[in-house]
């Protein structure tokens, strides 16, 4: 028998940056891979993994218009490079394409369900199902805040049955100034459950139990060893003023008091923070011998001169005892601080999951965790032995916003596949990383780019021309970002935006306009909004539509403001923001009227309704607001329907009886005559909302507002995209999306968030009784402890929040096709407008004087 060693096929690696048409490139690859095989059914041996269900329908979309266009002897222009392209690649004749793009298209049709283009959660959700198939009753949970917020206040600070250990930390909070309900400090030792993150950290500490004996054990260690360097320090000022008093030198002699100072820290044990804050100042003036101030006697002079080789001794022995005990009492010392949040955890973790079985619900935020730790059991688990044999090529987009357990998911089908010489590809951008929050990480792209490995060959390639931005547009943000890269210490990240820039492939034009306020936060919004109007104004004159706008914010809060704004002047506006179903009154009334009929006697819900349908115009009536509601409020129940629906024709009978949710929503629907032409979007919706909610909550009103309360942050209409209208949506929401027009209203967001965060060390366990891991908050002070370690972690939290918040940017400016217009304030040097001006003076332009500047030339006003 004759052994053939199968040579392993390339992971094929693309740093495609924004506007470089990366879903082309990826729709090309997959189509080489179908049309280069003979056989038409190779597409259910393809699984092409993406981010967002979005940009899943996107990429199904083009495959199938592609192929039926090359099933088409009669080809669109559009369709000509590529099939063209195709045909050269694959050397076959255009009839041998197009005869096995027409026999792959019925392929494909006649079973549309292995057309596998599958988003990354959506892959992982069925490799769980496929072996919790006897667990056919669970449900998937997608709110994990609301359902760990269930689990705190109901489960583990209701006061009945809060444990020992929850009132010990509770009185711990206490003590240190802060609130007494531990709500809140539960919620986020409970988000470190799920957080992926934080998974590999927690598994090690859930190893370890923590029970009293241990924990007693554990804190006296620490106290011990605290307290023996405390004493010491102490010991060391102790000396130095000994020897002051001994030798008759005055303390007020020394320049500028920086040696007693120094030594009067270690005296009472103030060395948490460095010492040594003033150390620059107390190193120089040592170096030159400058111990006293000028105007000291002489006599002090003498003593001191004579006793300064001690007095330095002093000093290099008490900087040794620092230096060399420093980072291990820190540690100690954020041990003790988290020690009863590390003995808490094992009670929220069985709390957590028996909360989760009663409920019979896996949450979505854990599905990566079940599916690693299925994986651990087998080196080549058997969920995935039938997606082994099924797949044979990969194609995964967004990389850089996989998360690590992700990528170890799914890497052992890539690896496979490739050992067996199968095909994978990989695109991504490390510069439109902005999922942190959610698990991303650019870095795990950067190291698979930069590793090697045993099971595939890598081919690493840069998609460097812009085919979306006009040149100026490309110009300018080739420069920005250049110049923004100054900025990093890390050379990870200096990296990235040092070899950001691109090649320009649209045709000469595009415009770009920088706007600079110098103006009161509070009257900031407005002031921007006032600027907006006019602008749109402006390019309506140009001859752009409304639908080629699109207004980019930070925050939910910002476009809402805007949104509503745009709204009460006339605009039609289409964002998620806006519309959501809540902020439409003919829904807030349906909701009254539920609460209403769900406590029938409540004077305050039933105030609320009328107040309502007074503010819709829905009541009518010659008396004061005050005086009609004193007046119906508190009427026997049918008699206060009947007052409030006098002028329609509302069904008492099918309101009050109905066993059916929806058809009471009709009911109120048609009996107050609240469908018209303007809201019929927001009411359909709401209907669709009640639909879906009943198969959850079924009937019960009590049951159906709890579950409304719970979604009504989320639930929106959705415009068709053929309504001409303004898009505003946040910047995270653009990603992937282009328009011919980017407004970006509020670039003044901070360059370095100021929201805390922490991060797990490592610690050595034979120190802490076995203990191999420590959560820490990254504080402010630590810039001002005199150990490496410890500023190492803040300068690298700082890094990845000044990276993530430059990514932020970056998508922002990429979006625009033709103009790109941003408005922001003067003088915040903190935040991310500080890029614009160092851009602006590197280009030698910046004037504290202007506060406008442009590049390129605008459309000729019509």
């Amino acid at each position: 028998m004759k052994f053939i060693m199968l040579v392993p096929s390339t992971l094929k690696i693309y740093n495609a940056s924004a506007g470089s048409g990366k879903t082309f490139f990826l729709v090309k690859n997959y189509l080489y891979i179908i049309l280069k095989s003979t056989h038409p059914e190779e597409f259910k041996r393809i699984l092409a993994i993406t981010f967002t269900n979005k940009a899943s329908e996107e990429i199904k979309k083009r495959i199938l218009q592609c192929i039926k266009e090359f099933s088409n002897q009669k080809i669109r222009k559009e369709y000509y490079f590529l099939f063209d392209d195709l045909i050269k690649d694959l050397k076959l004749t255009k009839y041998q394409l197009f005869e096995r793009a027409k026999n792959i298209l019925y392929a494909i049709l006649d079973d549309f369900s292995s057309f596998s283009i599958s988003t990354i959660d959506k892959f992982t959700y069925r490799a769980i199902r496929s072996f919790l198939y006897y667990k056919n009753n669970i449900h998937l949970e997608m709110d994990t805040n609301r359902f760990l917020w269930e689990l705190v206040e109901n489960r583990l600070t209701n006061s009945e049955i809060c444990s020992p250990l929850l009132v010990q930390f509770s009185l711990e909070k206490l003590k240190e100034g802060k609130n007494w309900d531990i709500s809140k400090e539960i919620f986020k030792i409970a988000l470190l459950i799920v957080e992926e993150n934080s998974f590999f950290p927690m598994k090690k500490i859930k190893m370890h139990s923590l029970d009293n004996y241990n924990w007693i054990t554990l804190k006296k260690t620490l106290l011990n060893r605290t307290q023996e360097f405390e004493k010491k320090c102490k010991k060391q000022g102790d000396k130095f003023f000994e020897f002051l008093k001994k030798n008759s030198i005055q303390k007020h002699s020394f320049l500028y008091l920086d040696f007693p100072k120094f030594f009067q820290k270690f005296c009472m044990g103030d060395i948490f923070l460095n010492p040594f804050i003033n150390n620059q100042r107390l190193e120089k003036n040592i170096s030159i011998g400058a111990f006293y101030k000028k105007n000291t006697d002489v006599d002090q002079k003498n003593i001191i001169d004579k006793n300064k080789e001690e007095i330095l001794f002093l000093y290099q022995e008490a900087k040794l005892l620092y230096k060399k005990n420093i980072s291990s009492y820190l540690l100690d010392k954020f041990f003790l601080k988290n020690l009863s949040i590390l003995s808490i955890i094992h009670e929220i973790e069985k709390e957590y999951q028996s909360l989760k079985e009663e409920k019979k619900i896996l949450l979505n935020a854990e599905l990566n965790q079940i599916l690693y730790e299925r994986i651990l059991q087998d080196p080549f688990p058997h969920i995935y032995e039938k997606k082994g044999i099924q797949y044979k090529h990969y194609l995964i987009d967004e990389f850089q916003d996989i998360s690590i357990l992700q990528w170890e998911n799914i890497r052992i089908l890539v690896e496979n596949a490739l050992s067996e010489n199968g095909s994978a590809m990989i695109v991504g951008d490390p510069k439109q990383s902005i999922y942190g929050w959610r698990g991303g990480d650019a870095k795990t792209f950067l190291h698979l780019i930069h590793c090697s490995s045993k099971y595939y060959h890598k081919e690493v390639a840069s998609i460097e021309t812009n085919f979306r931005s006009f040149e100026e547009i490309v110009k300018f943000n080739n420069s920005l970002y250049q110049s923004a890269s100054k900025f990093f210490h890390d050379p990870i990240y200096q990296d990235i935006y040092k070899k950001s820039t691109q090649k320009i492939l649209k045709k000469p034009g595009g415009y770009v306009e920088l706007n600079f306020f110098r103006i009161e936060k509070k009257n900031y919004q407005q002031y921007v909004y006032n600027k907006i109007k006019e602008k749109i104004k402006k390019l309506i004159r140009q001859k752009y539509k409304f639908s080629d706008i699109a207004i980019l914010v930070r925050s939910n809060e910002e476009g809402n403001f805007l949104s509503e704004k745009l709204m009460e002047d006339g605009y039609l506006v289409n964002t998620s923001v806006s519309l959501l179903i809540k902020n439409h009154l003919e829904i807030e009334i349906i909701i009254q009227f539920f609460y209403v009929l769900f406590k029938p006697y409540s004077y305050e819900k039933r105030a609320t309704l009328i107040l309502w349908l007074l503010k819709n115009k829905l009541i009518r009536t010659q008396k004061k607001d005050h005086d009609f509601i004193i007046e119906t409020v508190f009427l026997p129940f049918d008699l206060f329907l009947k007052r409030i629906s006098y002028k329609y024709s509302l069904d008492f009978n099918n309101l009050l009886d109905n066993p059916s949710l929806y058809n009471r929503a009709e009911n109120i629907i048609s009996g107050f005559g609240l469908l018209n032409q303007y809201n019929a979007a927001s009411i359909c919706s709401f209907l669709d909302f009640v639909h879906r909610s009943m198969k959850i909550v079924g009937n019960s009103i009590g049951d159906f507002l709890e579950y409304w309360e719970s979604k009504k942050e989320k639930e929106s209409i959705t415009l068709s995209e053929k309504i001409d209208a303004i898009r505003i949506m946040t910047i995270h929401k653009s990603k992937g999306l282009q328009f011919p027009v980017v407004i970006l209203p509020f670039a003044d967001w901070n360059a370095i968030s100021k929201k805390k965060e922490g991060t797990w060390i490592d610690i050595s366990p034979h120190l802490y009784h076995g203990w191999e891991t420590l959560y820490l908050d990254i504080e402010p002070y630590f810039k001002y402890i005199e150990d490496n370690f410890l500023i190492k972690i803040y300068e690298d939290n700082l890094s990845k929040k000044r990276f993530d918040n430059l990514n932020l940017l970056y998508v922002a400016t990429t979006r625009p096709i033709e103009q790109l217009i941003i408005f922001s304030r003067h003088g915040n040097d903190k935040s991310v407008s500080f890029y614009l001006k160092k851009f602006l003076h590197e280009k030698k332009l910046w004037n504290e004087n202007i506060f406008q500047y442009s590049f390129g030339i605008e459309r000729i006003l019509q």
